[in-house]
C-alpha cells in the first residue's frame, strides 16, 4: 500500500465505512499524514495528495497544522441519506450512462445480475468463531442462505469416509465459501465440481486494532474456539504472542474475572453465548470481510445470476 491509488482507496474506505456505521462524524479529527505513513509504509507526501483527492470529493477537511478532519456531511431527503451517499449514487448513474444504461433500467438489471434465483452457499471452516463471524455477514449483506459445513479439529485425511461425506455435503452448493486456513484442502475437495471456490477474508480493521493493542499491553480475546485465539497469535501478533491471552465462553470462572473496563476481542460466536453479558470490544463485529473478498463474491454472485437466468430462458417448457 504505498501508491497514491491504493493510500486514497484505503483511507476512502475507512473513511465511508466508518461514516455508514455511525463511528465518524463530521469533525472528528483522522489519523495525520505521519500517522498514515507509519502504518502504511507509505511516504507522508502521497499520504498528503490522498487527502487532498478526498478533500476534492467532501469527504475531509485539511486544516493546516491542526490537521486532517471529517468533512461534516450534509443530509439529503429529510435527514435520511448522507450526501456522501448521493454523490456515490450520482457516480454510478453516470458510470451506467457511460456504458449506454439508461437510468430507469438500473433497478431491473441489479434484480437480474443479483437477485434472479436465490443462491446456495455452503461455508467450510473448523472454528466456530470464524464461521458465526463470516455467515452473519455473507447472508444478509449478499443475499446468500450459508450452509455451515464443519471440518473435524483433527482434519480430514484425503480420500477418507470423511473427506467423501464433506464432499457429499457441498454436492449441490452454487458456490464454496471458505477460509485461508482451508483453502488447499477445500480446492481440492472440491476439485470437478461446477461450484466456485472462494477463500475470504478479514477486514483490514481487525489486524489494526489488534496491532494498536497489542503495542499498548495485552490483548484478552473472548471466544468459544482457544484454536481461533491461535490463528491471532500467528496470523497478528509476530514476536508478541505472549501478549494475547485466551478466555474461553464456556470457561466461567475465567469469564466472571474479566475486567469490565479492558477492551478485548470478542467474537460474535461467544457475544452469542454470553447473552447479556456486556464488554468492551477493540473493533466491532462488522464489517468482517475485506473489500477484496466481498468483490470477489459479487462477480461470483452476479456470474451465477447470469448463467442461472440464461438457463431458465432456453429452458424446454413442459
Amino acid at each position: 500500500m504505498t501508491d497514491l491509488a491504493s493510500i486514497t482507496v484505503h483511507l476512502r474506505d475507512r473513511i465511508v465505512s466508518g461514516l455508514h456505521r455511525g463511528r465518524l462524524h463530521g469533525g472528528d479529527r483522522l489519523p495525520s499524514f505521519r500517522q498514515v505513513a507509519g502504518y502504511s509504509g507509505a511516504n507522508p507526501k502521497l499520504v498528503a495528495d490522498a487527502y487532498r483527492a478526498l478533500e476534492g470529493e467532501g469527504l475531509v477537511s485539511i486544516r493546516g497544522r491542526s490537521g486532517v478532519y471529517v468533512a461534516e456531511q450534509e443530509r439529503l431527503g429529510e435527514g435520511q441519506v448522507l450526501s456522501e451517499t448521493g454523490r456515490w449514487m450520482a457516480s454510478v448513474i453516470a458510470e451506467a450512462w457511460k456504458r449506454r444504461i439508461a437510468l430507469p433500467d438500473l433497478p431491473e438489471m441489479v434484480r437480474r445480475f443479483t437477485g434472479s434465483v436465490p443462491l446456495r452457499a455452503a461455508f467450510v471452516e473448523s472454528t466456530e468463531d470464524h464461521m458465526v463471524a463470516f455467515c452473519a455477514e455473507i447472508e444478509p449483506a449478499l443475499g446468500l442462505k450459508c450452509r455451515e459445513v464443519y471440518i473435524p479439529p483433527e482434519g480430514v485425511r484425503e480420500g477418507s469416509v470423511e473427506a467423501a461425506r464433506m464432499r457429499d455435503q457441498l454436492i449441490d452448493a452454487d458456490l464454496v465459501i471458505t477460509t485461508a486456513f482451508h483453502s488447499a484442502f477445500v480446492h481440492q475437495l472440491t476439485e470437478g465440481m461446477p461450484a466456485p471456490l472462494v477463500a475470504v477474508s478479514a477486514h483490514p480493521d481487525l489486524g489494526r486494532a489488534i496491532h494498536k493493542r497489542i503495542q499498548d499491553g495485552v490483548l484478552t480475546v473472548v471466544c468459544v474456539d482457544s484454536r481461533f485465539a491461535d490463528r491471532i497469535r500467528l496470523v497478528y501478533t509476530g514476536d508478541h504472542a505472549d501478549r494475547v491471552r485466551t478466555v474461553l465462553v464456556n470457561d466461567v470462572w475465567a469469564v466472571n474475572r474479566l475486567d469490565p473496563s479492558e477492551p478485548v476481542l470478542l467474537t460474535r460466536a461467544a457475544r452469542r453465548k454470553l447473552e447479556d453479558m456486556e464488554l468492551p470490544i477493540i473493533v466491532p463485529h462488522s464489517p468482517t470481510l475485506s473489500f477484496e473478498s466481498v468483490r470477489e463474491l459479487s462477480e461470483v454472485i452476479i456470474r451465477l445470476n447470469l448463467e442461472r437466468t440464461d438457463q431458465t430462458a432456453i429452458s424446454p417448457v413442459a
